[in-house]
């Protein structure tokens, strides 16, 4: 009997014990479990502002890209009421006779040296020292153009005329200001040929001569 009580006290002793084991087991499951439905929760809440897929937009090519939109020419009135367009930057314009020209100082019509396009567009020149608006004086012998403020020409002494009057009172001839197409006249300073209805060189406002 007395093993049987001993047995029976053990089996009492221990009893509260292993409640304890099983509850202390019982509480890790649950905290596992709920740790895992956190972290399954956690994986499926997205932030908004990064579930947003931004779009990236895809490289154009070369050959689609669009195309490049060209300015206008801007236009200065030409001495004989035409209208004259400035194509290049690299183009220059005679004062006087409003004629444009690439690659040249002066004009090959009446030598006057030329100005860029920009100081055309507000009509012609103003005289020197900021007087009436001019396109520039002409002498009737040589036909050379020179700045507002001369009174005879320095070349042959002849009185120079407003280029309105020497336009309207020169003689006309059939084509005479429009290029031959014929290359008959040369510089005899720089030896630069010309076209046989120009005059003057380009590079040294030298008068030309005819080919022989």
């Amino acid at each position: 009997m007395s093993r049987i009580g001993l047995l029976m006290s053990t089996m009492a002793t221990a009893e509260p014990m292993l409640v304890a084991v099983i509850g202390l087991l019982v509480l890790v499951i649950i905290g596992l479990v709920a740790m895992a439905l956190l972290v399954r929760r956690r994986g499926r809440v997205t932030d908004p502002a990064t579930d947003q897929v931004r779009a990236i937009p895809a490289p154009v090519p070369a050959s689609a890209a669009p195309p490049r939109v060209r300015s206008r020419p801007q236009m200065v009135r030409g001495g004989g009421g035409g209208l004259l367009a400035i194509a290049t930057s690299t183009a220059m314009v005679c004062p006087t006779c409003r004629t444009e020209f690439h690659g040249m100082t002066y004009c090959t019509r009446d030598a006057r040296r030329l100005v860029p396009p920009e100081a055309m567009l507000g009509g012609p020149l103003r005289a020197a020292g900021g007087g009436a608006r001019s396109a520039g004086l002409v002498c009737m012998a040589c036909r050379r153009a020179y700045e507002p403020g001369l009174r005879s020409c320095p070349h042959d002494g002849n009185e120079l005329v407003p280029f309105p009057v020497y336009n309207a009172t020169r003689p006309r001839k059939r084509n005479a200001t429009e290029p031959a197409g014929v290359v008959a006249r040369i510089c005899p300073v720089c030896a630069s040929k010309y076209d046989l209805n120009a005059r003057f060189c380009g590079h040294d406002a030298g008068e030309l001569v005819v080919i022989n």
